[in-house]
């Protein structure tokens, strides 16, 4: 049980009841992080003074009572973390009694809801299309559509990359807007063409950062306000040059690396040459990295 308890990466405290006061007896990492406060301090704090349960008409020992009631059916209740900079954050609690000798402990567990409190908000008043979950790692841990034409479960985005779902030339302008969000400690709104299921959207996006109890980062909550699909998307010149630009390749390198004349290239990359020959299109293909039927669909098979 110890073992987990430290491992564990929701934030954990163990409190009991002695005599006439309820006291903290352990703490793991993750409670310590988002709460802001050293675990030593932590231990010498009455837990009621740092989980407010006063909004929902509740005493801390009438809310564990609850928490614990072993014939409830996994009671959960909504209320407020005082982290150390004062600003109470929204929580959901859960609680498990645990019998240790003599001694009853209650180990709680809580859920930051923060993240999923500020899209809720944001869903009263405005109409959205996706919200996501996005680590310091850019990775995605949470992804809920509503509108959007994604076909595919969210389940399957989970833990992947936000910026495999950016076209790539697009991926550098997005990072920077991240950063300047989660530097500035500010919600940036940015725009940039998103790939769902091999089709490509201009998207208009909010970006809001969240940060733990001790100031460090958190995660960003990222609303996507507007999905359009591009009408450009099935055109091989516009394909094209969106990669030649993504690869940085220019009309001339690609005609001395390919040796396609260069009037041959800027036809293509024009659009007055809608299908070039076989040949032709695999050699261009090739040196962007991607197959023929990737830029020019009448090619599959």
């Amino acid at each position: 049980m110890n073992h987990l308890f430290y491992l564990l990466s929701d934030p954990m405290l163990i409190v009991e009841f002695d005599e006439s006061r309820w006291s903290i007896r352990d703490v793991n990492q993750a409670f310590a992080t988002f709460s802001g406060f050293k675990k030593s301090d932590l231990m010498l704090l009455d837990p009621s003074t740092i989980i407010s349960t006063q909004e929902i008409g509740l005493s801390f020992k009438e809310a564990v009572s609850q928490l614990s009631d072993e014939d409830a059916f996994s009671p959960q209740i909504e209320c407020k973390l005082v982290t150390k900079t004062s600003t109470p954050a929204d929580i959901r609690l859960s609680c498990r009694k645990l019998q240790q000798g003599e001694r009853t402990v209650y180990v709680i567990i809580c859920k930051d809801l923060r993240e999923a409190k500020w899209i809720d908000s944001y869903i009263m008043h405005n109409k959205i299309m996706v919200s996501l979950i996005v680590n310091e790692r850019y990775t995605i841990i949470n992804l809920k559509h509503y509108y959007a034409p994604v076909q595919q479960p969210s389940s399957l985005y989970v833990n992947k990359s936000i910026f495999d779902l950016v076209a790539e030339h697009e991926r550098s302008k997005l990072k920077r807007v991240f950063e300047y969000a989660k530097n500035n400690r500010t919600a940036e709104s940015v725009d940039f063409q998103l790939k769902f299921d091999d089709r490509y959207y201009s998207a208009d996006a909010v970006i809001q950062p969240f940060y733990n109890g001790n100031r460090s980062f958190k995660n960003f909550a990222v609303i996507l306000t507007s999905l359009h699909i591009n009408n450009q998307e099935e055109d091989p010149s516009y394909k094209l040059r969106l990669l030649m630009l993504s690869k940085n390749i220019s009309v001339t390198s690609l005609a001395q690396s390919t040796l396609i004349s260069l009037t041959t290239i800027s036809k293509i990359r024009n659009g007055k040459i809608k299908k070039p020959q076989r040949l032709t299109a695999e050699l261009i293909a090739g040196e962007l990295g991607v197959r023929p039927e990737t830029i020019w669909s009448s090619f599959k098979r």
